[in-house]
């Protein structure tokens, strides 16, 4: 059991943890979680002492109170909303292992139909458009989680290709202007191609220009999102090969652009200047054929603009340049459960401090 004097923190210094829970409360009310409860089956029966409800605040909870063991989170919850546990009580705090145990009923899908629900381009006036396009970006998350036998045979593609420490990736939508995260898709190395093809199904409104990372081009991926009226701007790598038949008036060349599979894309490729170092220019191919649509220029500018992306998860241990989090979760299910938690109070605090955020 917890030190009593641990138990009960100055109240002068549990400021921030409590209005963060407050937002949280005000973000997924107790009414909005219940029905997730239920849509995803995971209402007990029975009266529990740790309710899926408890649990959904628990899992959330620790992301705002990520020092401190899981008895004293679940400490601080009911402290600051008694009205998440049952009527009759907790006696003494609820051992880590009991928590544990709820965490695994509650499982993985409540967490990510509040994700779901939260998620998706905002509807402010904050994000801006370029020649009528919704920039949104690609971007990578290195997740560190524990060595542990299960996570090691979950995440073990993932610890070949980059060895100790054992990491998993998230793979996330960044709208431009916002930082708000519109979709997200928990990977290994070797599956993230599947995954990226997930991440953008129903994820983008037409009208949006996803900006890629470096990686091959995936003729699956790119046909995908022409299919959905996505545009793409996707950063060439420095051996990709390429022949262009006929050069636009911005400078930007219109041709054919080999892919993963072998086969040849149209598209309008985007060079530019090197820094005088010797080495080749970098190379943007593009979906966006007219270059009155999008002059060669305005998508260098847009490319380069990468503030967006290094905000996304501040506040939550990875801001100021950092891409790792770190996890505690022991095994693949509860690591999936404890990301989406962490997605939803993401959004929970860009909701409360705007497009800034």
């Amino acid at each position: 059991m917890p030190p009593a004097d641990r138990m009960t923190p100055h109240p002068d210094t549990r400021l921030p943890q409590r209005v963060a829970l407050g937002v949280l409360l005000r973000s997924f009310p107790p009414v909005r979680v219940d029905q997730v409860l239920d849509a995803a089956g995971r209402r007990e029966q029975r009266q529990r002492l740790l309710p899926a409800r408890l649990m959904v605040y628990f899992t959330l909870g620790m992301w705002i109170f990520k020092s401190l063991p899981y008895e004293l989170i679940l400490t601080e919850i009911l402290q600051d909303a008694p009205g998440l546990a049952p009527p009759i009580g907790l006696e003494e705090p609820a051992s880590a292992a009991a928590i544990g145990r709820a965490r695994r009923r509650l499982g993985v899908e409540p967490l990510r139909l509040l994700f779901d629900q939260a998620a998706g381009p905002s509807a402010a006036a904050g994000p801006a458009r370029r020649h009528g396009l919704r920039p949104v970006r690609l971007r990578q998350v290195e997740l560190g989680v524990p060595a542990t036998p299960a996570n090691l045979l979950g995440f073990a593609s993932a610890a070949r290709q980059a060895g100790p420490p054992l990491s998993a990736q998230l793979s996330l939508l960044v709208e431009d202007g916002t930082g708000r995260i519109v979709a997200a898709e928990v990977t290994d190395v070797d599956a993230a191609q599947p995954a990226l093809e997930r991440l953008l199904d129903g994820a983008l409104p037409a009208e949006s220009l996803l900006v890629m990372d470096e990686r091959p081009v995936s003729a699956r991926f790119w046909t995908a999102a022409e299919r959905l009226g996505v545009e793409l701007l996707w950063p060439l790598e420095e051996q990709a090969q390429s022949g262009y038949g006929s050069r636009l008036p911005d400078g930007s060349l219109l041709g054919k652009l080999p892919a993963d599979d072998g086969s040849e894309l149209v598209a309008r490729v985007v060079y530019r200047t090197g820094d005088g170092g010797g080495g080749p220019p970098a190379r943007l191919a593009t979906t966006i054929l007219d270059p009155r649509a999008v002059p060669a220029a305005d998508l260098l500018a847009l490319y380069e603009d990468r503030r967006t992306a290094a905000t996304a998860f501040d506040g939550l241990g990875a801001g100021g340049g950092a891409d790792r989090l770190e996890l505690r979760s022991k095994d693949p299910e509860m690591v999936r459960q404890e990301i989406y938690a962490m997605l939803c109070v993401q959004h929970a605090i860009g909701d409360l401090v705007g497009p800034a955020w």
